[in-house]
């Protein structure tokens, strides 16, 4: 920590993660060091010739307008965009939470950074503090405006962290038949569908009812209920891997015991031949 001249602090390269100051929490906090209160210092970037301020601008403002001449900071070595990421960064926030159109903000300007846009949605929600669907429905919507088709393949990371690819046009629509069922099954196959259908709807149901009742802004509810709907649908692809995974083994497993009966059988011929 060192002390710095606030004229020697620069505030004017795209820094600031808010959209804009809250100019009644400057206020605030001015009178808050009136009184002596203590803030946590803030954090600046120095490249070698600039400071450039990464956090606490309603701190660093609030100082300014008492007339004082120097403010603590916690001094980090980096570039100006060093200091841009560590202030989109959640982990580098503190004080005042951020707005849904900060947070947007801040994803629309790291999806059109050079280095930053080659992110995945994970990495960029998991820097920001946001979840993966914000930052896909805020992609999606940069591709509405431009014109660019909507994706038909997404990328997750499974729990070991390998990175999959599914395919996303086909999601909830039903599989093409490839074949018509026997005559005599359509009842039974009407009656299947409807009670997965049912079971799928209660699923919802119980979702939805979840999602009400948490205590949170809707934009977080909307991005809870995406991001539920977003895992089913991996569970059910999982599932579907699963049991193919089982249905194989179960393959491997009978190839198996008929090779073992194989070999036993080759065995006793062996050794009648040689009783012979």
């Amino acid at each position: 920590m060192k002390k710095i001249d606030i004229s020697a602090i620069r505030t004017d390269g795209g820094t600031q993660a808010r959209l804009k100051l809250n100019h009644d929490v400057v206020k605030e906090y001015a009178e808050c060091m009136k009184d002596g209160q203590k803030f946590p210092p803030v954090t600046v970037f120095h490249d070698g010739s600039e400071y450039w301020l990464a956090n606490g601008f309603h701190r660093y403002f609030a100082t300014k307008s008492n007339g004082e001449l120097e403010i603590e900071c916690d001094v980090k070595q980096g570039t100006l965009d060093d200091a841009v990421l560590y202030a989109f960064s959640a982990d580098g926030r503190q004080g005042l939470s951020r707005s849904y159109e900060d947070k947007r903000s801040i994803i629309i300007r790291m999806l059109q950074h050079p280095v930053w846009g080659k992110w995945s949605n994970g990495e960029i929600a998991k820097h920001v503090g946001v979840s993966n669907m914000t930052v896909g429905r805020v992609k999606a919507s940069l591709d509405k405006e431009q014109g660019k088709p909507a994706p038909t393949k997404k990328k997750y990371k499974n729990k070991h962290g390998e990175e999959s690819t599914i395919e996303t046009k086909n999601i909830g629509k039903e599989k093409a038949k490839k074949e018509e069922p026997p005559p005599e099954d359509h009842m039974i196959r009407e009656l299947t569908d409807a009670l997965t259908a049912v079971s799928q709807e209660n699923t919802l149901l119980k979702d939805k009812i979840a999602v009400g009742q948490w205590d949170a802004s809707e934009i977080e509810k909307i991005d809870a209920q995406e991001l539920i709907a977003e895992l089913r649908e991996k569970i059910r692809l999982l599932e579907i891997d699963n049991r193919a995974l089982r249905e194989s083994r179960d393959t491997f497993q009978n190839q198996n015991s008929d090779l073992i009966r194989r070999v036993k059988q080759l065995q006793n011929d062996l050794k009648k031949c040689k009783a012979q």
